[in-house]
């Protein structure tokens, strides 16, 4: 495949050549996923999704998350995220039926669509990075990977799940951040956290990046993200209840007060099925509650790559070790999150599967270790979800096999680490530029002949 996109690359020097095989390739993703899409996927979560957006309908945005039609669940999402459902619903309205009982396929569709069109977006955003920062060649085939990447598929088309969306927004602030556009990656960040509240995984790492660009930058991030914070909370502003979904928020930790919630992690390796039912609050060896345990390691953690790549973190550079180091730190982050954190669902290792990529370009190992990661996850999705009768009878016949893949996930985390942890000290190239950003650099003659004069 390579061989026939450098051939095509080269074919009478004409440039609308890859962005014809790129449209293709994203066409024939779109079409690929709304095929998959007709499948019922995870039923209760389909059906719960289009019910928000249909509350949020009938009885308004701000209502909806103290009373929901037709007995549905009252919402534990961030108000975007309710937003895209409203809409996908209100689309689905018009376009179909009044009643929102009939063409039961088409709703399906209407509520994966948003999306499966994130996925798409995200694909874009790595043709565009990997176009810049290595190759045409590379930025499609980044693409091509992303559309057709088994686990994006699996969650997005297939379960019905959002993952995508909110994995979207970080991806492309990252890339933003990078080229400089500091206001845009703000306006991003405030539309992921908006959409889910696993963003914080990357909060210091994003507040890290900006204070590094100096003032000047880290006030156009806040210049971008309060207007789209103002505006997603408008509707709640005007009807007086604007707590009710910062609260939902705020206790998003707690909802699930689980060690493990079919996540195939440390504390899955460490407990096995009984994860899914001992509460996180519960004292690990009598010192130290599971919960507190899981926020300590993901601390160490973002010490660890803050200390081990911020030197190479500088906006304005599309540099390969700005980019690889910026997406590396976000997918060990967003790793570490799902592997020690608790109340984590099979979900939640999905921003690694978009974060991670761009590691899988640096050499072999890196592409290595990025497919492990991705293939136990794939197997944890269809441990909770299956796909057909294979894989259920895999699980029904291999009761423990959930605990080896946890465990081999385990391995792939630590290799991963050490991967990283070379990858800074042997093959990216030596930093040209000063270790200390503009602003504190420019200071420093200053406070040194100051210190003379006392």
């Amino acid at each position: 495949m390579r061989k026939m996109i450098s051939f095509s690359m080269k074919f009478a020097g004409k440039k609308w050549i890859p962005r014809a095989i790129l449209s293709f390739i994203l066409m024939a993703g779109l079409m690929l996923r709304i095929w998959i899409a007709t499948s019922p996927g995870y039923e209760f979560d389909v059906g719960v999704n289009q019910g928000w957006g249909r509350s949020a309908i009938e009885i308004g945005l701000a209502r909806s998350y103290v009373e929901q039609v037709s007995g549905n669940m009252l919402p534990n999402y961030p108000p975007f995220s309710l937003m895209i459902f409203a809409a996908a619903e209100y689309a689905y309205q018009k376009i179909f039926s009044q009643d929102f009982a009939t063409q039961l396929v088409f709703h399906r569709i209407m509520i994966k669509l948003p999306a499966i069109l994130a996925d798409i977006g995200t694909a874009i955003v790595f043709y565009f990075l990997f176009r810049r920062w290595r190759s045409r060649q590379s930025g499609i085939l980044a693409a091509a990977f992303y559309t057709f990447h088994p686990v994006v598929l699996y969650d997005s088309a297939y379960w019905g799940q959002t993952d995508s969306i909110f994995t979207f927004f970080m991806t492309a602030a990252i890339a933003l951040f990078a080229a400089g556009w500091m206001s845009l990656a703000g306006a991003l960040i405030a539309l992921a956290l908006f959409t889910k509240v696993q963003t914080v995984m990357l909060g210091l790492f994003f507040l890290t990046i900006a204070i590094l660009a100096g003032w000047k930058n880290f006030l156009k991030v806040c210049a971008g993200a309060l207007p789209v914070g103002i505006l997603v909370l408008l509707p709640f502003l005007l009807e007086g209840n604007v707590w009710t979904p910062i609260n939902v928020m705020t206790a998003s930790v707690g909802y699930y007060s689980i060690v493990s919630s079919a996540a195939y992690n440390f504390w899955w390796t460490l407990l096995g099925d009984t994860a899914g039912s001992t509460p996180d609050t519960t004292l690990l060896f009598g010192v130290m509650s599971y919960r507190h345990v899981g926020f300590l390691i993901f601390g160490i953690a973002n010490v660890f790559t803050t200390v081990l790549f911020w030197k190479r973190w500088r906006p304005f550079r599309q540099s390969r070790a700005t980019v690889v180091t910026l997406y590396a730190t976000a997918s060990l982050l967003a790793f570490t999150f799902f592997f020690f954190s608790t109340q984590m669902h099979e979900r939640y290792l999905f921003p690694f599967v978009a974060l991670g990529l761009p590691v899988a370009f640096v050499n072999r190992r890196g592409a290595f270790l990025y497919i492990s990661v991705c293939l136990f996850f794939l197997m944890n999705l269809m441990g909770w979800l299956p796909l057909g009768s294979f894989d259920r009878a895999l699980f029904t016949t291999f009761p423990t096999l959930d605990v080896l893949i946890a465990s081999c996930q385990l391995f792939a985390y630590i290799s991963y680490v050490r991967y990283l942890t070379h990858l800074e000290r042997r093959i990216l190239p030596p930093v040209k530029h000063h270790a200390l950003p503009a602003w504190i650099r420019l200071r420093l003659p200053k406070f040194a002949t100051y210190l003379q004069r006392q």
